[in-house]
């Protein structure tokens, strides 16, 4: 385990880095003021009457184009969001295709949040690093902005966070944080 480091909180700490942009923390990552979430996207367990269809998808990528063509380029996500239950779609997947296609028509900036669902079944640092890497790989990108531990786990938490230093470490992200510790 790695010796404890000094974090600050996110929201404490957020200064402003010009229009409409504030830093995450200390990390010197600049994102929009407000982050679009995308946990409906993909979604039957809590969201769009459990059913995942042609319309929904279509609301979706019109919520994606519309929050861009907008200034908000700040999406969050998480690798449980729209599990592949009742016709889901994981909502990293759709994000990531949402880029690519807008990205094929002209070059956007955008910066993305995604999480680590700390499930009792993942045990050490390299389960973060794994789900990191599975996570990048559907939202078709190098690296993240902001990758988070969802929600505490049952046990491990030292070794989550030293995988979340390690993934900062090998610039699969640019900051890290906690979500759902309140």
């Amino acid at each position: 385990c790695r010796p404890p480091r000094a974090v600050a909180s996110g929201v404490a700490a957020a200064v402003e880095e010009g229009e409409g942009k504030v830093r995450l923390g200390k990390s010197g990552i600049a994102v929009t003021k407000l982050s679009v979430g995308a946990w409906s996207w993909g979604d039957t367990t809590y969201w769009n009457d459990s059913e995942w269809d042609d319309r929904r998808l279509k609301e979706a990528q019109e919520a994606f184009d519309a929050s861009i063509n907008n200034g908000m380029t700040f999406f969050d996500t998480a690798e449980v969001y729209g599990t592949a239950l009742m016709g889901a779609v994981n909502s990293e997947s759709l994000l990531g295709g949402f880029i690519k296609e807008r990205q094929q028509k002209e070059q956007i900036e955008v910066a993305v949040a995604t999480k680590f669902a700390a499930l009792p079944w993942r045990f050490g640092r390299g389960s973060v690093l794994s789900a990191l890497k599975k996570s990048l790989d559907r939202l078709g990108l190098s690296s993240v902005e902001l990758y988070q531990l969802h929600w505490p786990g049952i046990w491990g938490n030292e070794a989550y966070l030293d995988g979340l230093a390690d993934a900062y470490e090998q610039g699969l992200v640019k900051a890290v944080g906690v979500s759902n510790y309140n």
